[in-house]
Parts: C-alpha cells; sequence; structure tokens
C-alpha cells in the first residue's frame, strides 16, 4: 500500500543522479520494487543497481553505495542498507505506516482491494465431474480452489461467472445406463454377467434398487431401457452432487450440457471455422486438427474415419461458445491427470483467433487422506473416505475447504482427518478462527469496561509504538498485494498462508501486550489496530468460505 511513496523515492534518487551526472539522461530503467519474503531485510528491496551495472559498466554494489548515499536525505526512509551483491533494503518511517493504519480504518477493508482486473468479465470452470457417480476428495479440492479463485477475483476488479460442464451425451453415460440395466436385472434375479468396465460401485446397486422400489417405470426393450436409464441415473446423480455442492458452499452460475453443443449447431460452426482457416485437413478418412502450427504437440484427430466425433472437437465448440458469450478470460479447472490435454486446447483457442493468454489452466493434484498417520484406503464403503460427502461430514465444512487450500493446487495434498478435527492450535483453521475470536473477546470486554468500541476511528496511531504492532500493521495492508499477487497468478492457497502467519504474529502479540490498560488513548489505539486485523482476518475467512465466530 506504500509501494508508490517506495517508487517514489527511487524515482527522487535517479533525477537527482541525472542532475548530478551521475546517471545520463539516456540510462534505460526497467527495475522492480517488491516486498522483501524474509523479514530484516526492510520494508521494500530494489533490484536496480543490477540494472544498471551493464549500461554504467560498474559493479552493482558501486552503484548501490552510490544511489544509497542519495536516498539517505529523504524524508520517507527509516533506514537503508544494501544487501548481497547490490540489493537495495528500505525501510519507511513509522509514522507512515501508522498513517497507513488510519486511513485503511476509516475507509475500511475494501481499500485493501486492489483493483487487479479493470473490469474484464472471467469465466471460471470447474469441477465437470461426469454424472455417473458421486463426487470424490479430488473433485472437493477442484471445487474449493474454483469457488475461492472466484472470490478472490471478484475481490480484485474481476467480473466472474462459475460454470460447472456436463458431458450428458458422451460413452461414460451410456455405460451408467447400460450398468444400472443389468443391475436391475440382478435384484430380479436374473443371472447376468456383468462386465469389469462397467461401473463397480455399490451406488449403482442403489440407483436400480431405487428404481425398484418407486416403481420407476422403464421400458420393456433392453436398448430403450439402458437409454432410460442412463438418463434416469445421470440425472438422479447430477442432483447429489449439486446438493454437496451446495452444503460445501459451491453455487454455480450455469450448468452447461454437451449436449447443447450439438443442438445448437455450434460443433458444425466450429469445424466450418477451422476448415475454412486450413487448420483442419483430412488424413486416411478422418479429419485431423493442425496443433503442430501452434504448440509443441502432434495434430488431433477431430473427427473419426467413422464419423463420429471426438471429444476434442466438442471442447474447442465449447470453449468457442464461451468466447461469444464475451468472455475476456477463460480459466479451466482440471485434474492433474489432463496434464497432456493442454496443448492440443491450447492451440485450439489460438486457431480461433484467441491469444493464448486468454485461455488460463489451474491443474489439480491428488489428495491422500490420512488417519491415525496412515494413508486411508479408497474403497468405497469400506467404513473408510473417499467421496468429499465422507470427508465434509467427517470433519465440517470448514475445516475441509481450509485443508483443501493449504497447498497450491498442482502439488499433492496430505489431509490429516485428525488434525482437521483438533479444536487447538494445531489445527490451521481453528488458530484462525479462534484469532477473530479472541479479537471479538477483547472488544466485548472493552465494552463491558465503558470504552465506546464504536467510535475509534479518531484514535491517536502515533502511540502504537511497539515493533510488534507495527508489524502488525505491515500484515495488516500487506493484504492488499497478497490479493493482488494471488489473482494475478491465479494462486488462492496464498490468501491461507497469509492468514496463518498473520494470526500467528496476532496471537504472540496479545500474549506479550495488555491491550486494555489504563492509559485511554493508548487502549483506543490498539482497540483501532485490532478493529482493522478483525476485518482483514474475517474477509479472509469469507474469501476462502470459511466462518468467523465471535466465540469459540
Amino acid at each position: 500500500m506504500l509501494r508508490p511513496i517506495a517508487a517514489k523515492i527511487i524515482s527522487k534518487v535517479v533525477e537527482d543522479a541525472r542532475k548530478s551526472g551521475s546517471l545520463p539522461d539516456d540510462i534505460r530503467l526497467n527495475y522492480i520494487i517488491e516486498t522483501p519474503r524474509e523479514e530484516g531485510f526492510g520494508d521494500y528491496s530494489t533490484n536496480i543497481a543490477f540494472i544498471l551495472a551493464p549500461q554504467l559498466r560498474k559493479r552493482p554494489l558501486d552503484i548501490a553505495a552510490m544511489l544509497v548515499e542519495g536516498m539517505k536525505g529523504s524524508e520517507y526512509c527509516e533506514s537503508i542498507t544494501v544487501a548481497g551483491a547490490g540489493f537495495i533494503n528500505f525501510s519507511l518511517k513509522d509514522s507512515l505506516w501508522q498513517q497507513l493504519l488510519k486511513d485503511t480504518a476509516s475507509v475500511g477493508i475494501k481499500s485493501l482491494y486492489p483493483n487487479a482486473g479493470g473490469g474484464k468479465k472471467v469465466l471460471i470452470e470447474f469441477v465437470s465431474a461426469n454424472p455417473t457417480g458421486p463426487l470424490h476428495i479430488g473433485h472437493g479440492r477442484g471445487a474449493a480452489v474454483g469457488d475461492v479463485l472466484s472470490n478472490l477475483l471478484e475481490r480484485t476488479g474481476h467480473t466472474v461467472a462459475k460454470e460447472y460442464y456436463i458431458n450428458d451425451a458422451g460413452r461414460q453415460i451410456k455405460t451408467l445406463g447400460r450398468s444400472t440395466f443389468l443391475r436391475l436385472k440382478e435384484l430380479r434375479g436374473e443371472a447376468v454377467e456383468y462386465p469389469p468396465d462397467l461401473y463397480q460401485g455399490d451406488y449403482v446397486r442403489d440407483l436400480a434398487q431405487r428404481v425398484i422400489d418407486e416403481g420407476v417405470p422403464v421400458p420393456p426393450g433392453d436398448e430403450e431401457a439402458i437409454s432410460f436409464l442412463a438418463g434416469y441415473a445421470s440425472s438422479f446423480i447430477m442432483d447429489g452432487i449439486k446438493n454437496d455442492l451446495g452444503e460445501f458452499g459451491v453455487n454455480f452460475d450455469n450448468f452447461f450440457l454437451e449436449s447443447s453443443l450439438y443442438a445448437s449447431g455450434i460443433v458444425e460452426e466450429t469445424l466450418q471455422i477451422l476448415k475454412d482457416r486450413e487448420i483442419a485437413y483430412e488424413k486416411d478418412g478422418a479429419l485431423w486438427f493442425k496443433t503442430g502450427l501452434y504448440e509443441k504437440d502432434e495434430d488431433r484427430v477431430l473427427i473419426k474415419s467413422d464419423g463420429e466425433n471426438t471429444y476434442f472437437t466438442s471442447d474447442i465448440a465449447y470453449h468457442l461458445d464461451k468466447f461469444k458469450r464475451s468472455f475476456d478470460v477463460l480459466v479451466d479447472i482440471w485434474g492433474s491427470d489432463h496434464h497432456g490435454y493442454i496443448p492440443r486446447l491450447s492451440a485450439s483457442v489460438q486457431a480461433l483467433g484467441r491469444n493464448k493468454e486468454d485461455l488460463r489452466f489451474l491443474l489439480i493434484q491428488f489428495v491422500t487422506l490420512i488417519k491415525d498417520g496412515k494413508p486411508v484406503g479408497m474403497s468405497t464403503r469400506s467404513g473408510e473416505f473417499t467421496t468429499l460427502r465422507e470427508v465434509m461430514d467427517e470433519v465440517g465444512r470448514d475445516a475441509c475447504r481450509f485443508f483443501f487450500l493449504m497447498r497450491k493446487s498442482d502439488a499433492h495434498l496430505e489431509f490429516d482427518l485428525d488434525l482437521a478435527k483438533k479444536t487447538s492450535n494445531e489445527n490451521p483453521v481453528y488458530y484462525v478462527q479462534y484469532a477473530h475470536a479472541r479479537i471479538e473477546s477483547i472488544f466485548r470486554n472493552a465494552r463491558e469496561a465503558g470504552v465506546d468500541t464504536d467510535n475509534i476511528s479518531d484514535a491517536d496511531c502515533t502511540l502504537l509504538t511497539l515493533k510488534e504492532e507495527l508489524d502488525l500493521i505491515r500484515w495488516i495492508t500487506r493484504y492488499h498485494s497478497v490479493l493482488d499477487g494471488s489473482a494475478r497468478s491465479l494462486e488462492p492457497h496464498r490468501v491461507t498462508f497469509y492468514l496463518i502467519e498473520i494470526v500467528g504474529r496476532f496471537h504472540s502479540y496479545y500474549n506479550r501486550t495488555r491491550v486494555l490498560g489504563n492509559d485511554m488513548g493508548l487502549t483506543r489505539a490498539r482497540l483501532l489496530l485490532l478493529s482493522a486485523l478483525r476485518d482483514v482476518i474475517r474477509d479472509g475467512l469469507d474469501l476462502v468460505g470459511v466462518s468467523a465466530p465471535e466465540k469459540m
């Protein structure tokens, strides 16, 4: 939030150096100013000396020493040091941070929201599990990532829509119909052979039993029965998926049916576009896509020699449909096993005349459940956990969502069920929620002591001089850069990392400092600090889809 002042400091020293002749007027500058990752290296750091070194033909260390001399007279700098081979680290005066807290508390939490999106329309497609079985924990992780990313982009100036793509026209649905049909015959006492390539889960038998119990009128012919049961079973499963997602706090703006692509004619339109642009060609009786024109990948089949469209064709048409709905950026969130599919789809978007950057991908790595220190088997209905519903019922929605965001999405995640249920600071989500509840308790105590906590905006923030207090101010205002960086990189896990870090600093401060004391001026200033901190914690938890309890 004070980055403009940091930039002003560097710009001023460069301008002064040009005036004095230390730097030529035509020098090229493309330096960065960033917040150091490690404490003790100042509020900001710049690599300007390394950028100037090859142009001036001097060592970065010597250039940094020259620039630091010019910075020493700055009205904004508290301290300046040169680190490593020439990085310039500098801290701003405490008064700037104290005023920033006052301004932030006055305007509210939204003042920390960056406008990274500039109103861009973004469509995030996630989960999109085939309606052939219940959601498993991998789907749950994808649901959490997609939903939190949507919240994150909305807070940072994007217009966001969430979409679930339903494959209702593929081979899997037909397989589900056949699976249900054979289980139905078994339940009616008929001897049948149940092939291993059909769906083996007990939920298929439950579906068939439901058909019997409810007297569902199944057509008499085998093929007609299979077709009917495919629709019946997939519809029932989809209803269950929507219900589970709703209870998980994930609601979609649109459920898009694959079959609608064919009904609307956009599949044919897509193929015609590719043919007209000579990106589709015929070979061996099939129609191929020239993937190699855009990406390092082999050409892919669009229409098989038997005339059947491939899934790739549907996917290209689907993304054309997305762009025709005026979205600026598309985000696809997939399981990590779809990694190899990225080049061809990226190529297809470019073939449709869009920039490669208009389609971005997030991959969701596998989740391993841990119980009693050991990995949990993934067998369905064996008394162990496999579905999102089972895990959510076991640990609760808050812990489930938070834990899914505790690693970068493309990194393998170990989900410790025992840890997620603990009501102690060992449990990260409890640790963060307890910080919010603890601050609420402080405010209740303050009101009971006669402090008007609704009118502390005029508190004297210059009284906040403890290192821990100034450190908390810095971390509160850092929420702005966390949201900005998370949105630009599509990395929502950064928010949970930030929450864990800032509440750790709060707990340490609370254990060492008396917030409510005899000095009313200092008490009001500390309450203002905690009010801003409470707002950040609450907003971060809301972004992640986790509750912020007032009591625990």
